[in-house]
């Protein structure tokens, strides 16, 4: 006797609709938007740095020699001008002494740095700002050791560095419009949202370029030539690409959790 088997009948669950796996997502862009939004916004900015820097440099010395003159004797900031586009005018700069170290103070951050390479590379947390203080740190033990042993080769001055600065902040203000219209001129957000994004960064690039330029002028005077290493590698043109990478990246955020649902803009 052959048994009969029972059938059970499940119930149907298919989806009506099957989305793409996020993976394959792309997002819509016109050549001819992109650059028309990169001339509108991002040239006319690096334009303004090429055609008016000269009363751009001499400004940020005014304000530099208001914020500093508390702390030097009268003659001790002079602003000064260096050539640099002919055709355009000068770039101005303050000069002002510098102070060099001791054999003391040299030795004392040179023991400092050494504990510090032998001991953050056992901290677990936090790595890449570990990995940062690291190089720091090997920047600035390199730089303890040349005055401790070489203290009379060291070739710059607070005045050297401070025209290095002042035609290194004018080259980074003039890329600062470029570089963040190549990275959101392509995405689909408004124009208003790139005009404002735009316009943060390139304030921000100014006031931030000034207030570090008085802070740097007044460490090299005021404290020690010592940190003119860390002050240029370490805290130099790289800090200014970290603000640049953080308001783009708060623009993409934005952008994303604003079009995460809409599915009528994505492409696959």
């Amino acid at each position: 006797m052959v048994k009969k088997e029972k059938r059970i009948n499940k119930p149907v669950t298919d989806k009506t609709i099957i989305k793409y796996h996020r993976s394959y997502r792309t997002l819509p862009g016109s050549a001819r938007s992109f650059f028309l939004h990169f001339c509108i916004l991002a040239l006319p900015l690096s334009a303004i740095i090429v055609l008016f820097y000269p009363w751009i440099s001499r400004t940020l010395c005014l304000i530099t020699q208001s914020i500093l003159s508390p702390f030097f004797f009268q003659d001790s900031l002079r602003i000064v001008e260096t050539p640099y586009i002919k055709a355009i005018g000068n770039v101005s700069y303050l000069s002002l002494p510098g102070r060099f170290p001791s054999t003391l103070f040299s030795l004392v951050n040179a023991i400092i740095c050494l504990f510090a390479l032998a001991y953050l590379p056992n901290v677990e947390r936090a790595k890449p700002l570990v990995i940062y203080t690291i190089m720091t740190a090997a920047i600035h033990m390199v730089s303890s050791l040349f005055f401790l042993i070489f203290p009379s080769y060291f070739p710059y001055g607070a005045s050297e560095y401070s025209r290095l600065y002042m035609l290194q902040q004018i080259g980074i203000w003039f890329f600062v419009p470029l570089i963040m219209g190549l990275g959101i001129m392509s995405l689909p957000s408004s124009f208003g949202t790139k005009c404002f994004t735009m316009g943060v960064t390139f304030l921000y690039s100014l006031v931030f370029g000034t207030l570090r330029y008085a802070v740097f002028l007044y460490i090299l005077s005021k404290i020690s030539l010592i940190f003119m290493a860390i002050l240029f590698f370490s805290l130099g043109p790289l800090i200014d690409f970290v603000y640049i990478v953080g308001i783009y990246s708060t623009h993409v955020t934005q952008l994303a959790n604003k079009l995460r649902e809409d599915f009528t803009i994505w492409q696959w």
